[in-house]
């Protein structure tokens, strides 16, 4: 083979080789087995390429009819369409709409001058018509007057509150909660168990996750809490007091009452009894807001919300509680 026709044979062959093949630097006889053997092992790594080659093609093909044969076997019921779009059609722009964030609401929502001037009559006067019924309770304008000034609150007050609470639990974004009323804590603690067994005839304390407990202490009111969530037992006092006595009261009275209700001893295992220090919560400045305290204390425990709320934040809590009262309805 003349050097001209082994580089159009293999053109990866360089000239200066083929210059020494042709000026016969070797003799001829060598350069011909020396170029069959060149020829020899190109052929043969062309064979293995082209064998490469035609194993992807059979395996491309092998899967193409696999996918064919599972698309056959589909359904009746599943048909697929081919939309064709049309010559003039206009392609349509995707639009894509924001999520809105939801809109939380204002810790101190501001009374509207409305809601002032409907506040500002309840609180004048001084006869006993009745302003606001629910829960059992009627509430008079002399027991919403008690929210004005530096009054102190009454019982009545406190329970319809801590009920506008409960109500307010239902939604599914809080927790559930239950209250007992304010004459609970002192009749468990003056005669025990079995003088209050019957509160809860028509309540299940355990199907909640709060418990409220108000508590008052003849000149005082003050506040417990069961978490059945966290399994803690906690006592809120806006003076910074101690009082583990309430706590280990209330644990020994879920005891018996899920034995007498549940017909089962309460597992008692990682509960937590805990009254809180004078650093964990706000503390009230006067020795009137106590009960102001208390409520505040449950609303803000009950919307799962840190207790940020300070004294100087009482007398616009007072004027919103009346509004809320009058209108079944807390901001």
């Amino acid at each position: 083979m003349h050097a001209f026709e082994l580089f159009q044979v293999y053109p990866f062959i360089t000239l200066t080789v083929l210059d020494f093949i042709s000026r016969e630097v070797v003799p001829c006889f060598q350069a011909e087995l020396w170029i069959k053997e060149l020829t020899s092992m190109y052929d043969s790594r062309a064979r293995e390429r082209r064998r490469q080659i035609e194993e992807q093609e059979a395996l491309a093909s092998l899967l193409l009819r696999q996918r064919l044969s599972e698309e056959s076997q589909r359904s009746p019921d599943v048909e697929v369409y081919v939309r064709v779009p049309l010559e003039k059609e206009v392609p349509l722009t995707l639009v894509i709409e924001e999520l809105k964030p939801s809109v939380e609401k204002p810790e101190f929502p501001e009374l509207t001058e409305e809601m002032d001037a409907e506040v500002n009559r309840v609180l004048r006067g001084g006869n006993h018509e009745v302003l606001s019924e629910g829960f059992g309770l009627s509430l008079t304008r002399k027991d919403l007057q008690t929210l004005s000034n530096l009054n102190w609150l009454n019982d009545e007050v406190i329970n319809f509150y801590m009920n506008l609470l409960v109500e307010r639990s239902k939604d599914p974004n809080l927790p559930s909660a239950n209250t007992f009323n304010t004459f609970f804590y002192p009749k468990l603690r003056s005669s025990g168990f079995s003088a209050v067994r019957r509160w809860t005839k028509k309540m299940d304390i355990f199907s909640k996750d709060i418990l409220l407990v108000p508590v008052h202490l003849g000149v005082h009111w003050c506040l417990s809490v069961v978490d059945f969530r966290k399994k803690a037992i906690l006592y809120f006092d806006s003076m910074g007091g101690n009082n583990d006595e309430a706590c280990r009261m209330l644990f020994d009275y879920l005891q018996h009452e899920s034995k007498d209700k549940k017909g089962k001893a309460l597992d008692t295992s990682g509960w937590t009894l805990h009254s809180k220090k004078r650093n964990e919560i706000p503390q009230q400045m006067n020795g009137s807001d106590c009960g102001m305290f208390t409520c505040k204390y449950a609303d803000y425990i009950t919307k799962d919300k840190p207790i940020t709320f300070t004294q100087n934040h009482m007398p616009y809590f007072r004027r919103r509680m009346v509004w809320e009262i009058l209108k079944h309805k807390l901001l």
